[in-house]
């Protein structure tokens, strides 16, 4: 499988900070906090162009990296609380809620939303 046979530069606690710092700052910037979801991609794969997270040139983007480790920049997102992921039929958008980012602590949500099962009390 490709994701095991490539050797990253960056530890993956390194790479989600670069990540969420990189996004925090391009939807900091962006109107209403929001930005469509290719957007936020191209910005994050230009923003963070300086680093050399691969030695294989095909692999040196944090898009890839996402894709390969998280199955996508949407999964990754949304392991975080501070986020939000609005999908509509023609477009994406992601939104940015400022007033829960803590810079000194990116925690992951424990659970994501889809985790939920809400038991209704009348079936017990």
């Amino acid at each position: 499988m490709v994701q095991n046979s490539i050797q990253w530069n960056l530890s993956e606690d390194k790479c989600f900070e670069i990540i969420n710092l990189t996004l925090i700052d391009i939807l900091s910037e962006s109107p209403n906090k929001t930005l469509s979801l290719n957007e936020l991609v191209e910005l994050l794969n230009s923003r963070t162009r300086i680093y050399k997270i691969n030695n294989q040139k095909k692999y040196n983007s944090f898009s890839k990296y996402l894709k390969l480790k998280h199955k996508g920049i949407l999964n990754f997102i949304e392991e975080y609380n501070f986020y939000s992921v609005d999908k509509s039929e023609k477009d994406i958008q992601v939104k940015l809620y400022e007033n829960l980012v803590n810079l000194n602590s990116l925690e992951r949500r424990i659970t994501k939303d889809y985790e939920w099962e809400f038991i209704n009390e009348d079936d017990y």
